[in-house]
């Protein structure tokens, strides 16, 4: 049985005359008749009294309409919902950031996403790159910002903002080698800004006193201020912030770092998440 077949038995029941099913249908009458003699066949029951005005139902008959009423509603909500969502996203969508990627580029994405389609049940986490690349291999995550490009035979990956990284101090550094009789307060281990500029400062031969590792943004800003250390950040980040820091620029090879959207190359691109990534191509930003 398949709703083919529900659809024409639906069908002779509401008009008690196979004739009048067959034009409502658009079928030829003798297909109609012969549908529901196999799906009497395959039930093993009649399901009709067969008379020379029509129709009408058995008692099997009876019970198979009232399921077969609530199968075809259930259809036309499902088909219903599915056409709302093309217009109107629904379900949940659960996408990463870096924490300085969503404190500072994510705001108006989220502004505009949530005003335009609030019955999206969004959820957002903030992860390392190296956590939100793994996040979104295992299908935690349906996307994510990540910080540098990403090579990786499952993923796609889409250009979204440049940053500029800087290093940013309590008082101003007379060179780069002072780094090396300095703190550096950096995120954790994962953090692709933190691994870049160790990469580079290895390179030249510069290696901070002490790497303090740091969960917040916040509480990194707050100790360079005190004048604990020196601290990695995107430029756009320190721009924002109301406190009064000195920066140091980076040699450009070390300093420009693409953010870029990740999904996995099979993700089934629901239309929730097809806006999001319409709402991240429309801040797209190059310097």
């Amino acid at each position: 049985m398949d709703i083919k077949d529900l659809t024409i038995f639906y069908e002779v029941a509401k008009e008690q005359n196979i004739s009048h099913a067959a034009q409502n249908l658009n079928y030829v009458q003798s297909n109609v008749t012969m549908r529901i003699k196999q799906l009497e066949k395959k039930l093993g029951v009649p399901l009709f009294y067969r008379n020379g005005k029509g129709v009408s139902l058995t008692s099997n008959g009876e019970i198979l309409l009232s399921y077969a009423q609530q199968i075809l509603s259930l259809m036309d909500q499902s088909i219903q919902a599915i056409q709302n969502n093309v217009l109107h996203p629904t379900g949940t969508l659960k996408i990463g950031a870096t924490e300085s990627t969503m404190a500072v580029r994510f705001p108006s994405i989220l502004s505009s996403y949530y005003d335009m389609y609030p019955e999206v049940d969004l959820i957002l986490e903030t992860h390392s790159t190296e956590q939100l690349i793994q996040l979104v291999l295992e299908r935690k995550l349906d996307g994510a910002c990540i910080a540098g490009q990403v090579h990786h035979a499952d993923l796609d990956s889409f250009f979204f903002q440049e940053e500029e990284l800087v290093i940013i101090s309590k008082s101003p550094l007379s060179s780069l080698k002072e780094l090396g009789q300095m703190n550096l307060l950096a995120f954790s281990q994962g953090c692709y800004y933190r691994n870049l500029f160790e990469t580079w400062a290895y390179e030249k031969g510069i290696i901070p006193k002490r790497v303090l590792e740091f969960g917040t943004i916040e509480a990194i800003l707050a100790c360079v201020k005190s004048g604990m250390g020196v601290a990695i950040m995107i430029k756009s980040l320190i721009q924002n912030n109301e406190h009064p820091f000195e920066l140091t620029l980076l040699p450009k090879r070390v300093s420009k770092v693409p953010t870029m959207f990740i999904v996995r190359k099979d993700t089934f691109y629901s239309n929730a998440l097809r806006k999001f990534i319409d709402r991240i191509n429309e801040n797209v930003s190059f310097h």
